[in-house]
């Protein structure tokens, strides 16, 4: 066929007749359409795996920075009666804080054992305070007015988690760092950031 291609075409009632259709590219050209489709497609994957590694290494060296052995070394050492301290005292289990909102928020958490015990953790006039160890830093719970404080204040329930959330401007704490936690006359010293 050569360089065009050719077509049927009717010339009259029931006939048919072969006439020489569009000229398309020429043969060398047509060899390097595959061609160009397969190192263009070689390259899209050579750049999603070349990515997919460099996160794969990020995550590694990410999670080696928080290896339990590096965050077991950095926490101060609690005296086990410390939790059963708060759960007889306070009715409340400290689960943990932790850098969310892409590290502008601090997360408390913690689970109510006696919701009795644990009523003056959610008056709503108690202000709570975190205070970041290493700057004496004190960060607050924002109030915004759409929401209101960002922390739960009803009546707690025996067996719930409930959260706190404070500002955490420019991310001035981050994991691994200490923090004190005072709500009215509440207080846990030396959590550990997640």
């Amino acid at each position: 066929m050569g360089d065009s291609l050719t077509c049927l075409r009717p010339s009259g009632p029931g006939a048919w007749q072969l006439r020489p259709g569009p000229r398309l590219l020429g043969h060398a050209a047509r060899r390097k359409l595959p061609l160009a489709g397969i190192l263009a497609g070689g390259l899209g994957l050579t750049i999603a795996f070349g990515i997919a590694r460099d996160v794969r290494a990020h995550d590694e060296v990410a999670s080696a920075h928080r290896s339990p052995s590096t965050l077991a070394s950095s926490e101060k050492v609690r005296h086990p009666r410390e939790k059963t301290y708060l759960k007889r005292e306070w009715g409340v289990e400290v689960l943990d804080v932790r850098q969310t909102a892409a590290g502008h928020m601090l997360e408390f958490r913690y689970r109510v054992v006696e919701a009795e015990k644990a009523r003056p953790l959610f008056e709503r006039r108690t202000k709570p305070v975190l205070t970041h160890a290493e700057s004496g830093a004190k960060l607050v719970v924002p109030t915004p007015p759409t929401t209101g404080a960002l922390r739960s204040s009803n009546l707690p329930i025996a067996g719930r988690i409930y959260w706190m959330f404070f500002a955490n401007p420019g991310g001035m704490v981050t994991p691994g760092q200490h923090v004190n936690i005072e709500i009215g006359e509440f207080r846990v010293d030396g959590l550990v950031v997640r």
